[in-house]
């Protein structure tokens, strides 16, 4: 026991962001959906597979997406992805995986950052100083909650104008209104934003406004502010795949708006189900990151700080 404990502690303070991202489970497949296990091939060849499938309809007509789900294709240390000559992937405790990032546009995979903003994320300022809101509990918003859960689950309500995500990460969920309704007042600020869906054709768009910037994209300390504003697109290519694409602008942080997709894979073991994941009880490691100095991260605290 004590040295488990050993190992335990130093898994924490190796990084203030070791506990932020539970992988899918490994797999070697090479195709999603029938197309290719790398985001920008995975993302043109799912565009054309859109156009021709004919999803399964709920009572009401609407693509039928209930059910469990799991990220494929993610890569949570790094939205931009790891190479094998970044030093976090070669960490003894919990390396970073190697591989491609989401970024499908623009063509050099890169988050298009204003250049104040680049020496805060992409293990800047943010990684050396900050806690990543994840690691100490805090809530997501699109698009790191939709990667980040092991599993999620879709629930369409019979005859109700919404959609309802559930994640087993942080027991969190998403209450998503389809009925045309317009976004809360512009100075009230969430975790998660403000959702607004609507369906264009076998595509479900999520509008996401009001967000307050509380949380970042990935473990690296990528992040946008209080003036984002995503657009997110689930569209299904086959009946055990969803073609996930979402859009960010922000004019505060980037010099343009940019985009990341990936795939979503229909989990199909019997008796599944979603478990708590009571993340604050027993948790002992946001004190010791703040006795090393770290600090709590919310928005711009480097104007102030």
């Amino acid at each position: 026991m004590m040295v488990l404990a050993g190992v335990v502690t130093l898994w924490s303070l190796a990084s203030p962001t070791a506990v932020a991202q539970e992988p899918a489970a490994p797999t070697t497949r090479t195709t999603w959906g029938g197309c290719p296990a790398e985001p920008v091939a995975f993302h043109r060849c799912a565009l054309g597979k859109a156009k021709t499938f004919k999803p399964p309809r709920t009572p009401d007509g609407r693509p039928d997406m209930q059910g469990y789900w799991r990220d494929r294709l993610t890569n949570g240390f790094a939205v931009e992805g790891v190479t094998k000559d970044d030093p976090h992937s070669r960490n003894a405790v919990q390396a970073a995986t190697v591989g491609p990032g989401m970024i499908v546009d623009p063509p050099d995979r890169k988050i298009p950052y204003q250049p104040w903003a680049a020496a805060i994320g992409r293990n800047g300022e943010n990684l050396k100083k900050y806690i990543d809101p994840h690691g100490r509990c805090g809530l997501h918003a699109p698009p790191r909650n939709v990667e980040v859960s092991p599993i999620y689950q879709l629930l369409q309500p019979a005859g109700e104008p919404y959609l309802v995500w559930l994640l087993e990460e942080i027991h969190e969920y998403r209450v998503i209104p389809t009925d045309g309704r317009p976004h809360i007042g512009k100075d009230i600020k969430l975790w998660g934003g403000d959702a607004v869906g609507r369906w264009e054709g076998d595509t479900l768009v999520v509008d996401v406004t009001n967000l307050n910037g509380y949380t970042w994209l990935d473990d690296a300390g990528n992040f946008y502010t209080d003036a984002a504003h995503m657009v997110e697109r689930w569209t299904m290519i086959d009946p055990d795949t969803i073609h996930y694409l979402i859009t960010i602008e922000d004019p505060k942080a980037y010099t343009r708006p940019w985009t990341m997709s990936w795939a979503l894979e229909r989990i199909k073991e019997p008796g599944l189900e979603i478990l708590e994941e009571a993340c604050w009880e027993g948790d002992r490691d946001k004190q010791q990151w703040l006795d090393l100095g770290y600090r709590n991260y919310f928005g711009e605290s480097w104007r102030s700080r």
